[in-house]
């Protein structure tokens, strides 16, 4: 490695190697910077009892990675130490690794000391002049250069041991998979600490290109942006994950023209992210599948030109790259004929040397040949077509059978992914009540892309996929766990509520309503206790079922009939008693959401034309001992003519809730113009004497008299822009619309045009009390607008979600989390 740092140092001396914050560093500084920092190192090292490996803990930029190549010359084993790591995890290394002696930057200096081992902690730079001729421990092409360490199956990290032969053999093939040349500005934006990050710098160094560092981990995406663009980056190569926050990032029309090849590595890259980064680069740039291991070094690349067309699901791996053979085993270790599913293995001279001091795991997965190479079992399921074309199929331990049907996760995936209500995702198989193997998909919603309920999931994977590759669970969530490889760390993926068996109906008209609930819900079965909200239904599928059981069943019900019956058995009680009486309808504005519980009470308060039902996974997440009631726009769904002003439905309101809760502390909770109804009862209440626990406001937008005369005259989803006439058609509906049923849409549509009025001539009061403000990103309201109405001790929390998601799994979490602790310091007063 040190003959080619000096060969580039001959031939192209001024030319930029190294490129960062912290200035730059041409090839012939580089090189005598390596020359001068390797042979104080060796002298270090031969000082010290032993072969101590040599620790660089510092951010990256032209002076670490200066000295890591340095470190790597030396002919001692050298360890990158993510500065992401927690402690425990990073002495764990240094003990495992043997490090001796750490390079460190000024802020980690105090720390470095304190790692187990560790005898002496230098500075990142020389202290000397570079010597006439290079200082080396015998370095040979087999001679350890650094050790990667990943994660073990045993729990603890393993580190993977990278010859002078691998790394120089990483460089060779990326130069020509990649078509690197010295007029290439090469990103680093993966951690040195990984085999990805590793490969970057050699690829970018070696080739006698300019290497650009940054961290985003550090900088952010948005500064990836920015930087990309100033800094003229030619090649990208970064993790799947990072490449989707850019595409998201990037501006409508911005585009990276320097851009040659977006190249990515180390999780599965799929047809859409192709899509999605497309109109942001150049007409002639190329998206790169790159495969690789930390065992394995680059293995092979399925490049897609700006011209191809973009393969739906996920991209292959494409072929192998020089230095390298791909063979498909069976159990039995025989070679599978083209085409065959089985276990990728891949022969070579230039793997890693195995597993740093572990005899056992490196002859388990490192194979030598006869012939002088080495066979290393991937554990990745594959197929190899005529061409030499390699497709991963998962992990061996992926592939599951459901229903007696095998069954691919990342083929669910891929589905999930597909839908505009996806923006991250994983699928794997856990065991059901009965030990039998089910799909559980863990998702994080696009909030640009509409509801992301479960129903709503596994209904777009059922329209895909067969009915047995639908998962029976989803689960929500702000973001997947991932480590600082951002790769998913699936111990780490919150559990999966728990399901009983599905209990039989016991009446006629459960047993008429099961199947209702089932093909609405995609699932089998749905048992007589089960909750149809609870097993993802949300508001379009609970219209959905209210249609079908009066097309089926004759029996016309409103959404708060299920938020106060939510169970099969209860709702079937309901659907009964209302077929032996057609008449019955509702006839209060409150729904009961949960009667139980020792707790002060919660009320919300539903917007213009919400539902009251709305609350419904609020009232899950607050937990069984927390009594919940939500209370709608009088009209909405019973008998009644609305109320015109703010102030008229908080003097309602205030007669319902003290008919509920005549004394003691409650917690108001106001979504969208029911922040406006909230905030009016808690003044009420305070009047009274009564104490207002929490104030919560969801996603509400501050009226046109409350916000700043030189604010534009935008009001947020209740001000919907409408003529004269139209204002007296709607005033007409809305007077009526207790009295005529209409379709659940245009009832909603002619209350959001009455709230729109409604809050449109309103002047909140300030509040002094305690108060909690959401926002969504739809919500472009100013904080500073809402200092002089919210006076007392008040929290702002942002979340990720549409203006109606808020109210939904995942976000409804964070949320309750706040009520809860709001209401724990009363009770524990």
């Amino acid at each position: 490695m040190l003959g080619r740092l000096a060969e580039l140092a001959h031939w192209i001396p001024d030319a930029v190697a190294l490129e960062a914050a912290d200035g730059s560093l041409t090839f012939g500084e580089l090189y005598q910077r390596v020359l001068a920092l390797s042979a104080e190192l060796v002298e270090a090292v031969e000082a010290l009892p032993g072969t101590p490996s040599v620790g660089i803990w510092a951010e990256q930029d032209t002076t670490s990675v200066a000295a890591l190549l340095a470190a790597l010359t030396t002919g001692t084993p050298c360890v990158e130490l993510d500065i992401t790591l927690p402690e425990a995890r990073l002495a764990e290394i240094a003990q495992r690794a043997d490090i001796g002696i750490v390079l460190a930057d000024d802020a980690r200096r105090e720390a470095a000391a304190a790692l187990p081992g560790v005898v002496e902690v230098r500075g990142l730079l020389p202290t000397r002049e570079a010597p006439a001729e290079p200082v080396q421990r015998g370095v040979t092409g087999d001679t350890p250069a650094c050790l990667l360490f990943t994660s073990g199956t045993t729990g603890a990290p393993k580190g993977v041991v990278y010859t002078q032969r691998t790394v120089l053999a990483g460089s060779y093939n990326s130069r020509d998979a990649l078509r690197i040349t010295p007029a290439d500005r090469v990103a680093l934006v993966f951690p040195i600490s990984f085999a990805a990050g590793l490969i970057v710098m050699t690829m970018g160094v070696l080739n006698g290109a300019t290497t650009c560092i940054r961290d985003p981990r550090v900088h952010g995406v948005a500064d990836a942006v920015d930087w990309i663009q100033s800094e003229r980056v030619s090649l990208l190569a970064c993790a799947p994950s990072l490449l989707r926050a850019l595409s998201s990032a990037l501006a409508d029309g911005q585009v990276l023209p320097h851009l040659r090849i977006v190249t990515t590595a180390g999780e599965k890259i799929f047809g859409q992210d192709v899509l999605d980064i497309r109109p942001h680069l150049g007409p002639h740039a190329s998206v790169v599948n790159w495969l690789g291991s930390s065992e394995t070094q680059a293995l092979s690349t399925f490049e897609v030109a700006a011209d191809d067309p973009v393969p739906p699901g996920v991209l292959p791996a494409g072929r192998a790259l020089p230095l390298h053979v791909f063979e498909i085993l069976g159990e039995d270790g025989a070679v599978l004929p083209v085409g065959e599913p089985g276990i990728l293995h891949i022969t070579s001279e230039h793997h890693a040397a195995g597993y740093w001091k572990d005899k056992e795991q490196t002859a388990e997965k490192f194979l030598p040949l006869p012939d002088g190479r080495v066979r290393v079992r991937s554990g990745d399921r594959a197929t190899l077509d005529e061409d030499g074309v390699l497709r991963l199929l998962g992990r061996a331990d992926d592939a599951v059978k459901i229903r007696g049907y095998l069954v691919e996760p990342a083929e669910v995936e891929v589905a999930l992914r597909s839908l505009p209500q996806v923006r991250d995702v994983v699928v794997r198989a856990q065991p059901d009540e009965r030990g039998l193997d089910r799909l559980v998909a863990w998702v994080v919603p696009d909030p640009a892309g509409g509801t992301a309920s479960p129903a709503v999931l596994r209904s777009g994977v059922a329209r895909r996929l067969p009915a047995y590759m639908v998962p029976r669970d989803v689960v929500l969530l702000e973001e997947l766990p991932r480590n600082e490889r951002g790769k998913v760390v699936a111990a780490a993926l919150p559990p999966v509520p728990e399901r009983p068996t599905p209990v039989p109906p016991a009446t006629p008209t459960e047993a008429a309503l099961e199947p209702i609930w089932g093909r609405i819900l995609h699932l089998d079965h749905v048992g007589r206790d089960e909750s149809f909200t609870a097993l993802g239904g949300d508001s379009l599928a609970v219209e959905e079922m209210l249609a079908s059981v009066t097309s089926h069943l004759g029996v016309e019900l409103a959404t708060a009939d299920l938020a106060e019956r939510p169970t099969l058995t209860e709702f079937a009680a309901l659907v009964a008693a209302r077929s032996a009486d057609p008449s019955g309808r509702r006839t209060s504005n409150v729904v009961r959401l949960r009667t139980t519980g020792t707790r002060p009470p919660v009320f919300c308060f539903a917007g213009a034309g919400g539902a009251a039902a709305a609350f419904s996974p609020l009232a899950g997440a607050l937990g069984p001992d927390q009594p919940v009631y939500a209370l709608q726009v009088r009209g909405l769904e019973d008998r009644g003519v609305p109320d015109w002003t703010v102030g008229q439905a908080a003097r309602r309101y205030l007669r319902q809730l003290e008919e509920i809760a005549p004394e003691g502390p409650v917690v108001l909770v106001g979504h969208s113009l029911g922040g406006l109804f909230a905030l009016a009862v808690a003044h009420l209440l305070r009047q009274r004497g009564r104490e207002v626990v929490d104030l919560v406001l969801v996603d509400t937008y501050l009226p046109l008299r409350a916000r700043p005369d030189d604010v534009p005259r935008r009001q947020g989803p209740e001000a919907a822009p409408i003529t004269r006439a139209e204002l007296w058609r709607t005033r007409l509906q809305v007077l009526t619309a207790g009295l005529v049923r209409r379709p659940a849409e245009v009832q909603q549509e002619v209350f959001h045009q009455h709230g729109a009025r409604v809050a449109r001539f309103h002047r909140p009061q300030p509040w002094p009390g305690r108060a909690l403000l959401v926002l969504s990103t739809e919500n472009d309201d100013e904080l500073a607008w809402w200092e002089p109405l919210l006076t007392g001790e008040h929290e702002v929390l942002r979340l990720e979600g549409d203006h109606n998601a808020l109210l939904r799994l995942p976000y409804v979490v964070r949320i309750a989390e706040q009520v809860t602790a709001a209401v724990d310091g009363v009770v524990q007063r």
